[in-house]
């Protein structure tokens, strides 16, 4: 095949080398930002001078100033020595000023254009050599007892004094100008004229910089759930939260289990130790994650929330390798708060139990992250050695004074609840439980109930709290229940255990849906806040998200679930998912997986739950939708398999209909396309080819339009693999078949059009003449046109970039690539997108215009990031790397090669993958062993492989 790449020697390499004869120092590094206040010089005195010490040093490979750059560490390290010894302070800070504005004249006096002379450089060593000195003195005080610096405190400023006089003498000899400018050089015009010395490369630098960097930073996607914010005072917790802080910032006792009943309070206290001093001098907050365990009801659920809450992209979750590589790529200490994790822990069948136990215990593992978990149990998981810590009701006192702060928060101040043994008779009935506690507190303060009230009440109902016992919750929240804000809505118990079966909760846009069967659910829903039953997130209701605490989820599940509330929530997501059921070349597709990412886990939950027996109406619809709208956005074999588990049943039971075999078919399908968006082809193959024949064989005739698509989807993937000249043959029968097949209905404008792209496809792979691609490409494309298909446009548009491209006819090229990312836009496929956008940056390249094609990478890498494909990532990224070689940009090409190894290694490829490898490692090394980019260096870097 011949490669897509032919990178043509740049007539611009020349200037572009000439530019980077210019030192290069990174504005960014200097200053905070443009409009910010100018600080003091004192200020300056070592967050300034650190500044420029970095800032030389981050260029030191491009500015050939080695001697200036130890001068300011030198300097940096006397400054940071004055500050660390408080002895004999006013002649310290004598000295500290004079070291201050001599690191500033020297750094000023360097020419920044021009090659600075042996003799300048020669007074500059002489000036670190007096720096040494002086430093050493400044240690040698430093490191005098407290009695010694007392009694010889004149001795200690009398040697101070000398360093200072040294100093002068030297100032004098280096530079006359010292005694003129050094009061007036101020560190603000210095860094003006860096910065405008350097402007010509540093708007290139900063964004090659930001768009690398970020691909290799960890924890740089966005999270589902921020940590929450402890609500309140914690009352009684104080020395335990303390005590746990101080346990998880050793690595030796960094394995922490909160156990205890439901409502004690154990959340409270992990986000207190989050939150405490102790831990945020350990752990940037940064690298400190709350994982709610409440919304994983299965490994497989867990495994993507920890995906999502530790913010790190991958192809698929259906690994943890990807985020155990993340977390070992640094030692930095990391604090994981599994909250809530009796859910995956107890929940499930005895293999997910292992599964969870598996990824439990690979986190362990790591020895530089502190796990904190919470559970609702008397016990820790079992295979780690774990500080156990349970926790206990509060005392008296701290219960007391827990109910009187939210009493009064709802009651308001003139309306306090007494003081007496009333109140503690009704809190030691309730158990003293943090969550009983703010129950009763928010319903005697909103009836502003007094004392005796609520103790009647108690004696009533006959409900008490037993502390220790697994009932205690359940009078907790049936007193809830029975207050009168839910008591008097009819359908507040009934939305409760709705939104109780949903393991992520819902939104407010979507309350309608799950709750179809209420007359007014939003009525429902302020009857169960009030009664604080329920929990709404922050901002416009229509995206907030609403919930149910666990230990209350956890009681209607057990106690208020009727098969009929059952029935109706699986009605609903199945409706849901085939009302939002759709294909990229649909013009409702983006709104609609919008829709589903929002309900995803739900959806999977309750999807995973189908019953493999005897399946409900819609239910098996419902799984093929669902599965396919994650192959388009993100691959997991998980439902993808559970639907062909079910569907297999149903054809195994003897129910074999064509509406039956059917589904079968498409089962396979399914799942071949979610292998495939794993990088898995040969499973994808096993899978597409199964579909295929199936389809080929229903009863009544056979699907030629599916079967047609799945023979297209097989010769795509076997192109992805490593393969021999003897299987060109079988690619050009399976090319064959799925255009023969797909134009079978004449009737069928779409599939007809399909078929011409699959001809397309393969006319381009054989390196057929260009107008024999290009023909049944815009026939194609004609018909998409009239029917208004974007991705499938998008795709043959894409290849007839392709065809230009290695015909080196770029600006023709340009042309279909920038109509293909206007269609790939349209459609809503991140991954089309990033493929027609690949294409016009290489467009980009081969005519020389290098900023506008970097521009197009950093989106390109954007794109790939998201989706977490390393592949596509690393294939990006050495784009980049070699355009930066092209522009003569070392740091930028070292920056992004290095990038594009670290993914590439990510990938399992066999042997084309272990190609990608070496040819990088092969490029980088090249790369480290310059001090610059000329021809001569462009023509020994080898050029990316054409992937696609």
């Amino acid at each position: 095949m011949v490669g897509c790449f032919p990178w043509p020697r740049r007539r611009g390499a020349s200037e572009a080398k000439d530019r980077m004869e210019v030192d290069v120092v990174d504005v960014g590094l200097l200053l905070d930002g443009e409009n910010q206040t100018i600080p003091t010089t004192a200020m300056y005195s070592i967050t300034g001078g650190r500044a420029l010490a970095e800032a030389i040093e981050g260029v030191a490979d491009l500015v050939p100033l080695p001697f200036l750059s130890t001068f300011v560490r030198m300097s940096i390290k006397v400054l940071e020595a004055c500050e660390e010894t408080t002895a004999i302070e006013e002649n310290l800070k004598d000295l500290q000023s004079r070291v201050y504005n001599l690191m500033l004249v020297v750094v000023d006096t360097v020419p920044v254009n021009q090659k600075t002379s042996l003799d300048l450089q020669d007074k500059i060593s002489k000036l670190q050599a007096i720096l040494d000195n002086i430093l050493a003195d400044v240690r040698k005080i430093k490191e005098q007892r407290k009695w010694l610096l007392f009694f010889f405190r004149d001795l200690n400023k009398e040697r101070v004094g000398r360093c200072v006089n040294r100093l002068d003498d030297a100032l004098q000899q280096f530079n006359a100008r010292f005694l003129l400018v050094a009061s007036q050089l101020r560190v603000e015009d210095l860094l003006d004229k860096i910065k405008a010395d350097h402007s010509a490369f540093a708007a290139q630098l900063n964004r090659i910089e930001e768009a690398v960097n970020r691909t290799t930073q960890p924890h740089n996607a966005p999270s589902a759930s921020p940590m929450p914010s402890l609500k309140g005072k914690l009352y009684g917790r104080e020395s335990l939260v303390q005590e746990i802080a101080n346990l998880l910032a050793s690595e030796n006792t960094s394995r922490v289990c909160i156990t205890g009943a439901g409502g004690m309070g154990k959340t409270s206290v992990a986000l207190a130790v989050a939150d405490s001093p102790t831990i945020k001098n350990v752990f940037p907050e940064e690298f400190i994650f709350w994982v709610p365990c409440v919304k994983a009801a299965s490994s497989d659920l867990l495994r993507r929330l920890l995906y999502t809450q530790l913010r790190v992209t991958a192809k698929a979750y259906d690994s943890l390798d990807t985020l155990i590589l993340e977390l070992n790529a640094t030692k930095q200490r990391r604090l994981i708060l599994l909250d809530n994790f009796q859910t995956p822990w107890l929940s499930g069948e005895f293999e997910n139990r292992a599964e969870v136990k598996d990824i439990l215990l690979h986190l362990a593992e790591l020895s530089h992250i502190a796990l904190l978990v919470t559970m609702t149990s008397g016990f820790p998981p079992g295979g780690i050695e774990w500080e156990h810590r349970p926790l206990s009701p509060l005392d008296s006192a701290a219960a007391s004074a827990a109910f009187k702060s939210k009493y009064d928060e709802q009651a308001g101040k003139d309306a306090a609840i007494e003081e007496g043994p009333e109140l503690d008779k009704f809190l030691t009935s309730i158990g003293r439980m943090p969550l009983a506690i703010e129950l009763t507190a928010t319903t005697g303060g909103r009836l502003r109930t007094s004392s005796s009230d609520l103790l009647r009440n108690w004696d009533r109902s006959g409900m008490r709290m037993m502390s220790g016992t697994e009932h205690s919750m359940d009078h907790t929240i049936r007193l809830s229940l029975d207050n009168s804000s839910a008591k008097d809505n009819p359908e507040a118990l009934e939305l409760l255990a709705i939104i109780s079966l949903l393991p992520a909760g819902t939104i407010g846009n979507n309350l309608d849906r799950w709750a179809a069967t209420l007359d007014s659910p939003i009525a429902a829903l302020h009857a169960l806040r009030v009664a604080a039953l329920i929990e709404q997130g922050d901002g416009a209701f229509g995206t907030a998200r609403i919930f149910v605490h666990p230990t209350i989820q956890s009681y209607m599940l057990l106690h208020h679930l009727s098969p009929e509330i059952r029935n109706t929530v699986f009605d609903a997501c199945y409706s849901f998912v085939l009302d939002h059921k759709s294909t990229p070349d649909d013009r409702k597709f983006k709104m609609d997986i919008e829709a589903l990412r929002d309900e995803e886990m739900n959806i999977q939950g309750l999807l995973m739950e189908t019953d493999v027996v005897i399946p409900r109406p819609k239910a098996i619809d419902a799984l093929i939708a669902f599965a396919l709208y994650q192959a388009f956005t993100k691959p997991s074999i998980v439902v993808a398999s559970h639907a062909l588990r079910v569907v297999q049943a149903v054809h195994d039971d003897g129910f074999v209909d064509r509406e039956v075999a059917h589904h079968l078919a498409e089962a396979y399908y399914c799942l071949g396309k979610n292998y495939y968006g794993l990088d898995k082809f040969e499973k994808a193959c096993e899978h597409y080819e199964a579909a295929r024949s199936r389809f080929m064989e229903l009863p009544g005739g056979a699907d030629f339009t599916r079967s047609g698509e799945c023979s297209l989807e097989l010769w795509y993937t076997w192109t992805f693999r490593d393969r021999d000249e003897t299987q060109n043959e079988a690619m050009k029968s399976v090319a064959e078949e799925a255009r023969t097949n797909l134009a079978q209905d004449t009737n069928n404008k779409y599939s007809i059009a399909r078929g011409l792209l699959a001809d397309g496809r393969h006319l381009w792979w054989v390196q057929s003449p260009d107008e024999v691609i290009l023909s049944p490409l815009k026939s194609a494309i004609a018909i998409f046109e009239e029917l208004e298909c974007p991705a499938s446009c998008a795709e043959c548009l894409y290849i007839l970039a392709r065809t230009c491209i290695r015909s080196r006819k770029y600006d023709m090229a340009l042309t279909f690539a920038r109509e293909g990312v206007e269609k790939a836009e349209q459609s809503g496929v991140a991954e089309l997108l990033s493929r027609t956008l690949w294409a016009v940056a290489l467009c980009l390249v081969n005519l020389e215009r290098y900023e506008e094609a970097l521009d197009i990478f950093a989106r390109t890498i954007l794109l790939e990031q998201a989706s977490g494909a390393s592949l596509g990532l690393a294939q990006n990224l050495e784009c980049l790397g070699y355009t930066c070689v092209l522009t003569c940009d070392l740091t930028g090409a070292r920056r992004a090669y290095d990038a594009a190894l670290f993914h590439f290694s990510k990938t399992q490829r066999g042997t084309r993958g272990d190609q990608d490898v070496n040819r990088c490692s092969r490029n980088l090394e090249k790369l480290r062993g310059l001090t610059a980019i000329d021809e001569d260096c462009i023509r020994t870097i080898e050029e990316p492989y054409p992937w696609y």
